[in-house]
């Protein structure tokens, strides 16, 4: 490290650099889509949620002017940790290879420090995902020893005309979440419903909550009224999630989950939950809908979206970095 340790410093990340990284990350989403996609507010809701420590996992690059250049993280909040998600990023006008090897190398040798964190003999691995546009990236990932092994797609929908009425069999019914009294069993579904998803790793309940519950407190864009749960008398059969406010777009609506349990699939329900939340958005004067959907699909949901007009506009991969091999946590 010592040929960039002259041109520039890693240091722990404080929430004093919040507006400088946002900025960075917004650059970043400028220079690879011409747009803004990052929320000063909601990433602050990030960076305080429980267990992350800002000194331990996270780090900003500064040059020799003060500038932050450069971000990354290891995300590894919650038991049984055999995932660490690791994010980083240059500023587009400031890259350099040997900076991000450096970047890369540190989030690796904090990630090594956390194995023991997981239960003994399963399989610990790094999680680094990227845009396909991000060439410099995705190159630097190959070099340090990252495979490529999955890739997700943005879909979109236009409202040319108003989007189809939901259908459902008679018994169920789809209404807004009651977040006062049905918050833990949502969560508790909506764990259920993904239980079948390639990435899906157990976690317990109450880490969970902890987290919804910090997420929802600290959140000024959260809205329950967008949290659709199919129901079948007092059971949850599935879960729509979703957000009214973007910063991209205005007109844009976005769906962050949406599942189906088990023993409601094939029914419809899938189909008749995301045309709920298109309804709703219509009705709200949102001209489009996104989500994001692995591109093989364990459930078949990418064809759902194709089925209900939805196609894909962007593509974003995930590399993996093995840390220790043994048994297997992660729906694969």
């Amino acid at each position: 490290m010592d040929k960039t340790l002259t041109k520039t410093k890693l240091r722990p990340f404080t929430l004093e650099d919040a507006p400088a990284v946002v900025d960075l990350f917004n650059a970043q989403s400028q220079h690879l889509y011409n747009r803004d996609d990052c929320d000063l507010d909601e990433m602050l809701n990030e960076w305080t949620s429980p267990g992350f420590d800002l000194d331990e996992m996270s780090r900003v690059v500064e040059n020799l002017d003060g500038e932050v250049i450069g971000y990354i993280e290891v995300w590894d909040t919650t038991k049984p940790h055999v995932i660490k998600y690791v994010w980083g990023t240059l500023h587009p006008e400031k890259w350099d290879e040997e900076i991000y090897k450096d970047m890369l190398a540190w989030a690796e040798d904090c990630a090594r420090k956390r194995i023991a964190l997981a239960p003994p003999g399963t399989r610990v691995i790094i999680n680094h995902g990227t845009s396909d546009k991000a060439h410099r990236r995705i190159a630097a990932l190959q070099k340090s020893g990252h495979k490529l092994i999955r890739k997700f797609y943005r879909m979109m929908i236009e409202f040319d005309e108003p989007p189809q009425q939901p259908a459902l069999p008679d018994v169920l019914r789809i209404v807004p979440i009651d977040l006062e009294h049905e918050l833990k069993e949502a969560i508790i579904a909506l764990d259920e419903g993904f239980q079948d998803h390639w990435g899906f790793v157990k976690h317990s309940v109450e880490e969970m909550l902890e987290h919804w519950q910090h997420h929802i407190n600290n959140s000024k864009e959260f809205d329950p009224t967008l949290w659709f749960l199919a129901k079948d008398g007092d059971q949850i059969a599935g879960v729509c999630r979703s957000t009214g406010v973007n910063k991209e777009d205005p007109d844009l609506g976005w769906v962050n989950q949406l599942c189906v349990l088990r023993s409601w699939r094939r029914q419809g329900l899938g189909m008749a939950l995301l045309q709920t939340a298109f309804k709703e958005f219509y009705q709200r004067g949102k001209k489009r809908v996104g989500l994001g959907v692995d591109s093989d699909s364990l459930t078949n949901a990418t064809r759902l979206y194709e089925k209900a007009g939805m196609h894909a506009t962007e593509t974003y991969h995930t590399y993996e970095l093995e840390l220790r091999p043994g048994k297997h946590l992660m729906k694969t």
